[in-house]
């Protein structure tokens, strides 16, 4: 039950009790008069501390739905920003792996034969795009430590 339906529902019962007089033949006090006067007491302290609560929820809720939508707003900030993060070092490490792998294969099979050492496979050729792949790399990295100092 929410609090303004709590609210509500004391503040009929406060005023039904309000209107309600017991009759003179009763005793003023030490009888049945004295359970309205307690009812009206439980009810003016339940209706007070209803509107208290009703005023403290509304005063958390508004600050977590502002909370709430400067975080939205920070996560779209860090989603915009990851594809700075984003580097393509691994795939250039595995490429320069993988040239290198050729140009040690390439020169196994020079030394074992050397007339087959021509076009594509010729060790030297190899070499350059093994320096060009390295290159490449080291660029990619040093643009990765560029990127994360700036951020930091």
């Amino acid at each position: 039950m929410s609090y303004t339906d709590r609210s509500k529902a004391t503040m009929r019962m406060s005023n039904i009790i309000n209107a309600t007089s017991g009759p003179q033949e009763l005793l003023r006090q030490g009888g049945i008069n004295d359970a309205i006067s307690t009812l009206r007491n439980f009810h003016k302290i339940a209706l007070s501390e209803a509107s208290r609560a009703r005023e403290i929820e509304d005063d958390v809720i508004t600050q977590l739905n502002g909370l709430r939508n400067d975080l939205n707003q920070k996560i779209k900030e860090i989603r915009g920003l990851s594809g700075d993060f984003r580097s393509n070092v691994d795939k250039e490490r595995e490429s320069t792996r993988r040239m290198v792998e050729s140009l040690k294969s390439a020169c196994a099979h020079l030394a074992s034969d050397s007339a087959g050492a021509l076009g594509k496979s010729d060790p030297y050729i190899i070499r350059l795009g093994v320096e060009r792949q390295v290159e490449k790399q080291m660029n990619e990295e040093t643009y990765l430590h560029q990127v994360c100092g700036m951020r930091s």
